[in-house]
């Protein structure tokens, strides 16, 4: 028996140094085969946008086990990126291939202002070309000097929709239900569970928006293309682009050629044997972010995904990881002012109250908040900014769903009538089941929880009124969760101003009365141990293993989504946005 173990012993310790073994040469395989990287004379910025675009380059959770090169380009480093080539003079131009750019319609607005620009400041020159163009990858592409399309491709503009499973049905088979409590007729994050249709108030809502981005986009075609805006509306609108003739027939591209044909014009442009295509990602590794030393910092927070409880997950909001950076600024007397980038539907109404709190302690201190809204700032997005001394948003962001809702199942049904189990319970008060799964509550647990969401919406009120400068009545009347666009959300008082996170930076500097400073961005992304690994091994295998996302239906994904979001409900109660903006 002895010597069995032993054995066993001597067998585990051995597994486990060749595994630590193998693990050190792979990374030394992958550290020594990763050369620094450099960028080709001649060469041509390659803009395609076809993975995850996070705010923050890399502030998205990935995979451990995935041996594609782990790198997500953030809209910062992009935007970046561009305006660095304008002056490389190693960057002869921009070569568009936003087929399916994994943005949504705010963001791709704000990069489109950016390319836009480098056409303007430099003499070099901006294609594109697309087998396929949706919305958001046109919507970029048109700033080019010249639309090249595949003979046989197409511009897949039909303007905007969205798609909403109504699970009341499934509910009322299974005896699967939920116990519902919300606080605003727009917040209608919840109707899935107990309609089956969209309400009269959130069909409106949801209209609205959709409409904002459809005229967003119209405009763009209009002033790019030389379109009259009333007839770039109606090419949307009628979805009249489908097939590469009628494209080209309606001005929406310049030419229409197969992708080695254009290879070739562009080699004897670039006098080149062959084209140099430098991918975003490949343009940053040759330029790190890099900034002088200047007296004064501004301090911009990336506030991007979901408001979340704690934990250290990427690409979400959770006060383990942004309650480091408070400490920091706090401590840092050079830091003037603070840009707060908001691209979050919302979350946790505990989380959000929390953050909110923080951003008071840096303004309590003489720092300047300036709130940035991405494509959305809903619910607890809106929340945390809602102090800032100013807000500066996009024409088309999802703006306010000022409101509150919380979810808890109510299986007894299920378990009694369809699979024959009856609970009994034993307690010691009254309130001791109250978030029960099992058994159903009484109309006073229904009160009380009822009670308590309506609580957090006077609270959410509140706050907004303070930090807008509203009264709580005139609050309530904007709010009731509904959703508003970035411009008609200026009217209603919950913005200043349309622009960019460059306009707000800006805004920031002048309020804080200082001209030169250094940006510092926070949170900073830091990848993990297998992170590394896998990116080094992608340098030299370039092997790639799983599904890729295409492989989903949007069905799958809108049925995930919502189940997600039961999840979280289920949890806490919830400040969140009631769907996803979709990226098309």
């Amino acid at each position: 028996m002895r010597q069995f173990i032993k054995f066993i012993f001597a067998s585990c310790l051995g597994s486990l140094l060749a595994m630590g073994a193998l693990v050190g040469i792979l990374m030394l395989i992958g550290v020594s085969s990763s050369p620094k990287q450099e960028v080709p004379s001649r060469g041509v910025l390659h803009l395609t946008l076809d993975h995850i675009v996070p705010e923050l380059t890399d502030n998205v959770e990935k995979g451990n086990f995935n041996f594609e090169e782990i790198i997500s380009v953030g809209v910062n480093d992009i935007v970046r990126l561009i305006r660095k080539a304008k002056k490389d003079d190693r960057i002869e131009g921009i070569l568009i291939q936003t087929e399916m750019p994994q943005i949504r319609p705010a963001t791709a607005y704000y990069i489109a202002q950016v390319l836009e620009e480098f056409k303007e400041d430099s003499d070099k020159f901006v294609d594109a070309f697309g087998n396929y163009f949706t919305q958001s990858g046109y919507m970029i592409a048109s700033v080019a000097d010249t639309i090249r399309l595949n003979p046989n491709g197409l511009v897949d503009m039909r303007g905007y929709g969205t798609t909403i499973p109504y699970f009341k049905d499934f509910s009322e088979r299974t005896g699967i239900a939920f116990d519902i409590y919300h606080a605003g007729k727009y917040k209608s994050a919840v109707e899935p569970f107990y309609l089956d249709k969209s309400s009269d108030a959130n069909r409106l809502q949801t209209q609205k928006y959709l409409q904002a981005y459809h005229n967003q986009l119209a405009e763009a075609i209009g002033t790019q293309r030389s379109i009259d805006k009333e007839r770039a509306y109606q090419i949307i609108e009628e979805g009249s682009s489908q097939n590469a003739q009628s494209a080209l027939d309606l001005n929406l591209v310049d030419l229409l050629q197969y992708y080695e044909d254009y290879e070739e014009q562009l080699q004897a442009r670039l006098d080149v044997k062959k084209v140099s295509l430098v991918t975003i990602a490949d343009y940053l590794k040759a330029n790190p972010k890099r900034t002088a030393s200047k007296p004064n910092r501004i301090a911009v927070i990336y506030a991007e995904g979901e408001v979340a409880g704690g934990g250290d997950k990427k690409g979400v909001i959770n006060m383990d990881v942004y309650e480091k950076v408070f400490e920091r600024l706090e401590k840092n007397d050079k830091v003037k002012a603070i840009v707060l980038r908001v691209n979050s539907p919302g979350g946790s109404a505990f989380t959000s109250d929390v953050f909110l709190s923080r951003i008071k302690d840096l303004q309590e201190q003489g720092k300047v908040v300036v709130a940035s809204f991405g494509d959305y700032a809903a619910s607890g997005g809106y929340y945390i900014a809602a102090s800032a001394d100013r807000i500066v948003s996009e024409p088309t962001t999802l703006t306010g769903s000022i409101g509150v809702f919380s979810m808890i199942p109510n299986m007894q049904v299920f378990f009694d009538k369809k699979l024959g189990i009856d609970w009994d319970t034993i307690g010691t008060g009254d309130r001791t089941f109250l978030y029960s799964l099992m058994i159903g509550r009484s109309q006073k647990d229904h009160a009380i929880l009822k009670s308590e969401t309506e609580r957090i919406y006077a609270q959410f009120k509140k706050i907004v009124a303070e930090g807008r400068n509203l009264t709580v009545e005139e609050v309530d009347r904007i709010g009731q969760g509904r959703v508003w666009s970035g411009s008609d959300a200026i009217e209603i008082g919950l913005v200043d101003q349309i622009g960019n996170i460059d306009a707000a930076i800006e805004l920031a500097a002048e309020l804080a009365g200082i001209e030169e400073y250094k940006l510092m961005q926070y949170p900073v992304i830091e990848k993990t141990f297998l992170e590394e690994l896998m990116t080094n091994l992608a340098a030299t295998t370039n092997a790639q293993l799983g599904l890729g996302e295409g492989m989903e239906s949007r069905l799958s994904r809108d049925v995930l989504e919502i189940f997600n979001q039961v999840e979280k409900a289920c949890q806490e109660p919830q400040a969140r946005l009631p769907y996803s903006i979709p990226m098309e």
